[in-house]
């Protein structure tokens, strides 16, 4: 549904016929304040993550909102409201259309509001030239698409959606009930030399658990007679193929014995090493 927005700005050949395409005046987007004519070229900028130079707008689908954070907002709503009952939530199907353009947000705006049934709407770039503000600046909309589905929408500069996903980084660990709920990492960093010896571990662990399969190959290879006494007519040929394959399994298993004898010789250091960088030793 939300594709009726983003395909038509991002298909168009020029303002005029995007305009035409949503159903909407184009005489108040195809001249500047300076009586110049604006061409749709003009408003393709490299996004903030260096990608999709050639499209004018992103759409970026929310999670649904979590059963646990829905209750704790309808509480905070109510709260906030001093009344008994609050009048629901909004918010629980969300979409972000990203920009770089201001002129390609108000078409979208335009658009949304001549496409669907708006019962909420807020301009939040009101704020922009206060010192401080509660939110991040965006034109924020609850679309009712019918049988009681709302549907929030934010329209919102990519610089602007690059600080606000920081934001809520915070916002986690404000909301965090007891310390386990944060345990996981909530920023991404350069990996340390402790995630290099980690990483080393685990490979090495995976590599002794093969020559411990190896080494259970061989004890039943051990155990298979293939001299050919037994069965029937060319049991005998069949047999030496099999014994062949056999020796085969076994000299990559002493391959394999040895490469990971390499690996154990420095298990020790590297554990040393790992306990050292954690503090344990």
């Amino acid at each position: 549904m939300m594709s009726e927005i983003v395909d038509p700005m991002n298909q168009a050949s020029s303002i005029r016929d995007l305009c035409e395409s949503y159903g909407i005046d184009s005489s108040p987007y195809i001249y500047d304040k300076f009586g110049n004519t604006v061409e749709l070229i003009d408003s393709l900028f490299a996004f903030g993550d260096g990608t999709a130079s050639n499209v004018l707008v992103k759409e970026r689908f929310g999670p649904p909102k979590s059963y646990e954070r829905a209750l704790a907002k309808e509480e905070e709503g109510i709260a906030k409201s001093g009344a008994d009952k609050w009048i629901g939530l909004r918010d629980l199907n969300r979409v972000t259309f990203e920009f770089e353009d201001p002129l390609m947000l108000t078409l979208a705006c335009n658009a949304l509001l001549k496409k669907f049934k708006v019962s909420g709407l807020k301009n939040k770039f009101e704020n922009v030239h206060t010192e401080t503000y509660d939110q991040p600046p965006d034109i924020h909309m609850n679309l009712d698409l019918g049988k009681g589905w709302l549907v929030e929408v934010q329209l919102m500069f990519a610089s602007v959606l690059t600080i606000k996903k920081e934001l809520h980084k915070f916002y986690d660990i404000v909301r965090a009930k007891e310390p386990t709920t944060i345990l996981s990492p909530l920023f991404d960093k350069p990996k340390t030399n402790e995630g290099r010896v980690k990483e080393e571990l685990r490979r090495t662990n995976k590599a002794l658990d093969s020559v411990k399969n190896a080494e259970r190959m061989n004890q039943r290879l051990s155990f298979i007679n293939l001299d050919g006494s037994g069965g029937g007519g060319g049991g005998s040929g069949e047999n030496k193929r099999l014994r062949e394959e056999i020796e085969e399994v076994k000299k990559e298993n002493t391959r394999l014995k040895a490469f990971i004898r390499e690996k154990m010789v420095d298990e020790a250091r590297m554990i040393d090493e790992a306990r050292e960088i954690l503090g344990e030793g």
